[in-house]
């Protein structure tokens, strides 16, 4: 019989055997565990440099029952935004600091299929992105005892881990620098991808909902009057739904935006009215720094740290998947007002 010529691979049971340990305790030792005698670790490492064993994945899957997977969840909307690679890099770094991968799911998913992603073994735990006021998966995985985190907030959130924007007090930061140049006339826009329910009932998109909220609440705090305007982005388009606002309120003289996808419609809208940016209107949106300066002029925002969100919630759910969070853990961003040419003192004259 023909003898094969291929070298077979040293695997993590002839480290057991040539260490005189159990696989279990080589199993520790790869994965830095602490409960293993300083003596068995130095003699079982200088084993593994011996024979240039190199642990696979599996093997550290195997001994710890994980697949060492995360998976962030991105249901898709039809107001795709630059921020979400922002999300998924700095997410994908947390990550990578603690041998996890991340698996990126843009799809709808049902209840079957959410649960699936557990039972089978596909993750070890899940980033809720797109964030309802009432979300189902908030409250399936909560009833299942499934680790997740969220980013973003639903309406009840109590026992469960998130990080979010600061889009209220964003907003309020917004309105506060636009007060401070005359402007007492300031509308709002809400480019909404999801169907919205009535403004001050339970309901639909979370991060839309308080950035709404913070306008109104802001309104109600300076004195300004409320001209708010939720455009469902599936009915009319941005440019429409602004052009529907200032033709009601053309004493409008400046406009804040939560959401970067809303940006160029506001600059639309504002061009077919012939208005002059920062002379006859100012715009404040709210964007991750590196959009800022593609518009013309460059647009007054307050700062999203997208990347640094995305990182502090991979590194919770990492955190919770290795027992090392205590209670459930709640962070809010803040925003960082930077002004640019978009914004400039209030008009003090109108059209009619």
């Amino acid at each position: 019989m023909r003898k094969s010529n291929k070298i077979a691979k040293t695997t993590i049971m002839d480290i057991a055997k040539a260490s005189g340990v159990s696989v279990s305790t080589v199993s520790r030792i790869i994965n830095d565990k602490p409960d293993v005698s300083e003596e068995t670790r130095e003699r079982v490492l200088a084993v593994i440099k011996e024979h240039r064993f190199a642990p696979q994945v599996s093997w550290q899957q195997l001994a710890s029952g994980k697949s060492r997977f995360i998976t962030i969840h991105y249901p898709q909307n039809p107001t795709k935004h630059q921020m979400l690679n922002a999300f998924v890099v700095g997410a994908a770094a947390a990550c990578e600091e603690s041998n996890y991968s991340l698996n990126v799911v843009v799809s709808p998913l049902d209840e079957t299929s959410l649960l699936t992603f557990f039972r089978s073994g596909q993750t070890d735990g899940m980033i809720l992105m797109e964030i309802q006021i009432q979300d189902w998966r908030v409250e399936l995985l909560r009833q299942n005892n499934f680790p997740f985190v969220m980013l973003g907030r639903s309406e009840n959130n109590s026992g469960l881990s998130y990080v979010d924007l600061d889009v209220e007090s964003g907003v309020k930061k917004a309105l506060e620098h636009l007060v401070g140049l005359g402007h007492r006339q300031i509308g709002f826009v809400s480019a909404e991808p999801y169907p919205f329910s009535e403004p001050d009932s339970a309901g639909g998109y979370g991060y839309s909902h308080w950035a709404v909220k913070g306008y109104k609440d802001a309104c109600n705090q300076l004195g300004l009057p409320i001209m708010c305007k939720q455009i469902q982005v599936a009915m009319e388009s941005v440019e429409n739904g602004v052009l529907d606002l200032l033709a009601k309120n053309p004493q409008i003289t400046a406009i804040v935006t939560a959401q970067e996808a809303a940006v160029p419609g506001v600059i639309k809208a504002v061009q077919n009215r012939k208005l002059l940016i920062p002379k006859d209107i100012s715009i404040v949106g709210m964007v991750i720094e590196q959009m800022a300066e593609l518009t013309t002029p460059p647009l007054t925002t307050i700062n999203i740290q997208a990347e640094s969100t995305g990182y502090e919630a991979a590194r919770l759910l990492v955190e919770q998947l290795e027992g090392d969070l205590d209670g459930e853990r709640q962070v809010l961003f803040p925003f960082e007002l930077t002004v640019r040419g978009s914004t400039g003192p209030a008009r003090t004259k109108f059209d009619k």
